[in-house]
């Protein structure tokens, strides 16, 4: 970058080529000009302005928080998922095969999650450690308020729910495989209000103010670079229409439903899915492995 131009000077010119490209290729007229304008203002009216952030919030984050795992589809590491504003950290360790810590008669479909934790050269990964968390299926994050959602207005009332519910950190075994059992996901809402601009926006746009079904995780393991990711569920239609941005394909994995449920100690059915998590070693780490 050239010391007599700021990174202000630089970014904007950048941002200014790419809107002028756009405006040219779809011959914008200076009547939807304005009327973006006027939009803008509402969301400002309305006090909705730093919640517009969602519609490119995570696309930063890539490039910032996620840089180290940008362009998995060069050595086949998994893809990047924002953290978000849910996790809590010191959530029980537990040894896999494990089961998240919640209720008696926690609600939702029972799921079993197991795969193995590796590098992008194939090798397992031991003890690797995976950090879990998630709604549950009345749609709250355990210890979490809507007050910590801000500047989003997502209702969350945790109250009565033990803290740790359905968080864990499980540790693989020998071999780098895991499994633990939970439950399937409610949905996660951005908390847009109905008659607001930026619902009606999304609306505009057929997005849906609702996020995907989703699991948390933060994966790590020596010589690895920590991991901040995200298990989605094929059949689920909000994979394909989200305000924050595109799922990766390879994120989304389908379930089985069994039925031997007695044979699990379970009371009702439940569900499986498989999931690997690819891990980019370090410099060290790879070196090491080298040798």
């Amino acid at each position: 970058m050239s010391e007599s131009r700021s990174r202000l000077q630089v970014v904007f010119a950048d941002l200014r080529r790419a809107v002028d490209d756009v405006i040219l290729k779809h011959q914008v007229t200076l009547q939807e000009l304005l009327a973006t304008i006027e939009w803008l203002q509402q969301v400002a009216d309305a006090g909705e302005l730093p919640s517009a952030s969602i519609f490119f919030y995570k696309t930063v984050l890539k490039g910032t928080a996620g840089a180290t795992y940008a362009h998995p589809e060069k050595d086949g590491a998994s893809h990047w998922e924002m953290e978000g504003p849910a996790h809590r950290p010191g959530a029980p360790v537990l040894h896999s095969p494990a089961v998240l810590p919640m209720r008696p008669d926690e609600p939702g479909e029972p799921l079993i999650v197991s795969g193995t934790v590796r590098t992008t050269t194939g090798d397992p990964l031991p003890a690797a450690a995976l950090e879990i968390w998630q709604i549950d299926a009345n749609n709250v994050y355990s210890g979490m308020e809507t007050s910590d959602f801000e500047p989003l207005n997502i209702p969350n009332d945790s109250t009565g729910i033990p803290v740790d519910n359905l968080r864990a950190r499980v540790i693989a075994d020998a071999e780098g495989r895991y499994e633990f059992r939970t439950v399937m996901p409610g949905t996660e809402t951005f908390g847009l209000a109905t008659d607001s601009p930026l619902a009606t926006l999304a609306r505009a746009l057929q997005l849906h103010g609702l996020r995907p079904l989703h699991i948390h995780s933060i994966v790590s393991a020596d010589g690895c670079l920590p991991l901040t990711t995200q298990i989605y569920f094929d059949g689920d239609p909000l994979v394909a229409s989200t305000i924050e941005g595109t799922v990766p394909p390879d994120a989304v994995k389908a379930t089985t439903r069994h039925d031997d449920h007695r044979a699990r100690g379970l009371d009702r059915p439940y569900r499986t899915l498989t999931y690997d998590f690819v891990l980019r070693p370090t410099a060290e780490g790879a070196a090491s492995a080298a040798r």
